[in-house]
């Protein structure tokens, strides 16, 4: 039997966790620069920080250019927001391009800009002229008399997570409702960078640190990106000539595509130690229960993120993480650590001797709805069919025959088209089947590189759940990898790691997981209703889809028509085939900014 733990003391948020901290070494700003930063990030020097006084399309925008830079946040808004309105001349080549007015438009600009800055500074922030004790004193009061955990929805917040292990970066994402998040791209920013301490940008769990498995980690971890970054260059090369620019592409859309290309194959020599940074925004009761969530991990890295996330919420709203602190939340985190053992447990005793089982394809259909027509039918007519009961409202949808019903979904399926024959995939995939559509469910079991477990992961109206990364299901590359005159630097470094693994797992699966390379293939469930599918597979089809991806969407796809024709017949799959996935996104782009000007 697994001990579990039913004492709450010593807190988990009284562990002293420094020493799981990932690798972090502080921006260097000048005086000047963090005279102004200060007012609109909750801290300068460390990994997590709140972004605050702040226009909510200004915080959108500066997450989405975050996501396509191999910069820290807060030197891309200094350099890409701030920089320009104080010193608007400093570019001469935009300074002459404008006229009088603009100009002086733009000076106006930077004296507004300093007089809030100088406000702020002054101020400390809104939180210092409004009368914000009288506000958190009011939700304390009114969550001790009342235990309303939604107030705590109605505030939100904005942080930032620079440096954190793709490891630790998925525990975070898997907290579906409340928190949105943006995290830094493997298609547009390269990993060839090394951090200013001179390493690559790889944690190295604080498990090892000290133990003889420290440095044959660091050894594979080296390997695995000096392979990247080795044949980064020439493999791009490589592509180029593998794929030549078309006749209807501009210079800038075959570079950034073959780029794209590049970064798509390579990307599966990153191990999932790859440090990346991720932006979040989140209500209060969220934010309450991702930290419940990190609290008590068994790997010290998150349980590290976990309390330094609480510890910079507290900064800025205090009310909103009290309770992770306290005896109530330490019952939480350890309850959901509890949870991870007695499944581990049950696991053991259930399946002790079990053998492997073999992968079918890359997606296999385990269950779904029988009377899929009937449960869609049915909720959607519900609204409009008072006063008769829901089960009714089933019979009588029931003693219809099946192509009466198979008329029906047509007829509503047929509005999304808006009345064209020739509607196409983009414009009718952002007219979603009714809410309806959620009432039939189809679950999959998934096969696919931990890459692509990253890509179909973001999508969270849906239930889905993972087996450890591992790499005992073998690994799959990219067909143009393995006709390269790379391809056995890449398949030596991804079976090295894949050897040290095995090493690894036989003395802590967990630990284990940090060396395993996003080539290998990994275990995962979907649950989805079919109006989730619809959307997935609309999206995810899509031409600048990666590859991999699109085959599992494809596959997914194909088997729920099988069982439910009439429920999916107007999906509008792309079947094609694309092996330069960005090339037609990239031309389009090319012709909207031709268009803005």
């Amino acid at each position: 039997m697994i001990e579990r733990r039913y004492t709450v003391e010593p807190l988990p948020y009284t562990q002293n966790v420094e020493r799981f901290a990932p690798p972090y070494i502080p921006e260097n700003f000048t005086e000047e620069e963090r005279q102004y930063l200060k007012p609109f990030f909750s801290n300068l020097d460390k990994p997590v920080f709140v972004i605050h006084h702040l226009p909510e399309e200004v915080i959108g925008a500066l997450s989405s250019r975050y996501s396509r830079t191999t910069d820290g946040l807060r030197r891309v808004f200094l350099r890409e927001y701030i920089l320009p309105i104080v010193n608007p001349e400093q570019n001469k080549q935009e300074w002459d391009r404008l006229n009088s007015e603009q100009r002086l438009e733009a000076l106006k600009t930077k004296a507004k800009f300093l007089d809030l800055l100088n406000f702020l500074s002054m101020h400390e922030g809104i939180d210092y002229v409004v009368n914000i004790q009288r506000g958190r004193k009011f939700f304390d009061k009114w969550l001790a008399e009342y235990g309303d955990d939604s107030i705590s929805e109605m505030g939100g917040v904005h942080i930032a997570i620079e440096g954190l292990s793709n490891v630790a970066v998925k525990e975070i994402e898997d907290k579906r409702v409340g928190i949105s998040p943006l995290e830094k791209s493997t298609r547009y920013v390269s990993f060839s960078d090394r951090r200013p301490d001179g390493n690559y940008l790889y944690a190295v769990p604080g498990e090892l640190i000290g133990t003889g498995f420290e440095s044959p980690y660091r050894l594979v971890a080296d390997l695995l990106f000096e392979t990247y970054s080795q044949i980064s260059g020439p493999y791009l090369d490589y592509i180029k000539e593998c794929y030549p620019k078309d006749e209807d592409e501009s210079e800038n859309s075959f570079n950034n595509s073959r780029k794209a290309k590049r970064s798509d194959d390579l990307r599966d020599l990153l191990p999932f130690a790859t440090q990346t940074n991720v932006a979040l925004f989140g209500n209060g009761r969220a934010f309450e229960d991702l930290i419940n969530r990190l609290m008590d991990h068994p790997l010290g890295e998150i349980r590290f993120w976990g309390q330094a996330i609480c510890s910079e919420l507290e900064k800025v709203v205090p009310s909103f993480v009290r309770r992770p602190k306290t005896q109530r939340g330490a019952e939480v985190q350890i309850y959901r650590t509890n949870l991870k053992k007695l499944r581990e447990e049950l696991s053991r005793r259930i399946f002790n001797g079990s053998k492997t089982s073999v992968r079918k394809g890359w997606a296999q259909l385990v269950s779904f709805n029988a009377k899929a027509d009937i449960d869609i039918l049915s909720s959607f007519l519900f609204p409009s069919a008072s006063p008769l009961t829901l089960s009714e409202i089933r019979r009588q949808i029931s003693e219809i025959s099946y192509s009466d019903r198979e008329k029906m979904l047509q007829e509503i399926l047929k509005e999304r088209k808006f009345g064209k024959a020739d509607a196409r995939r983009e414009e009718v995939r952002f007219r979603k089947v009714p809410r309806a559509f959620e009432n039939a469910h189809y679950l999959f079991e998934v096969w696919a590189r931990g890459g692509d477990y990253r890509d179909l992961h973001r999508h969270r109206q849906l239930t889905q759940e993972r087996q450890t990364f591992g790499t005992e299901r073998g690994y799959d590359l990219e067909s143009e990898v393995l006709a390269s005159p790379f391809k056995i630097q890449i398949v030596e470094a991804i079976e090295t790691a894949g050897r040290f693994h095995k090493i690894m797992a036989s003395e802590n699966p967990e630990v284990a997981q940090y060396i395993v390379p996003f080539a290998y293939i990994q275990h995962w469930y979907m649950n989805l209703s079919a109006r989730e599918i619809y959307w997935m597979a609309e999206l995810r089809t899509s031409p600048q889809g990666r590859p991999h991806y699109r085959t599992i969407v494809q596959e997914i796809s194909r088997q729920a028509k099988v069982v439910s024709p009439s429920i999916f017949s107007d999906m509008m799959v792309d079947w094609g085939d694309y092996s330069i996935s960005r090339r037609e996104s990239e031309k389009k782009r090319e012709k909207k900014l031709e268009v803005i000007g």
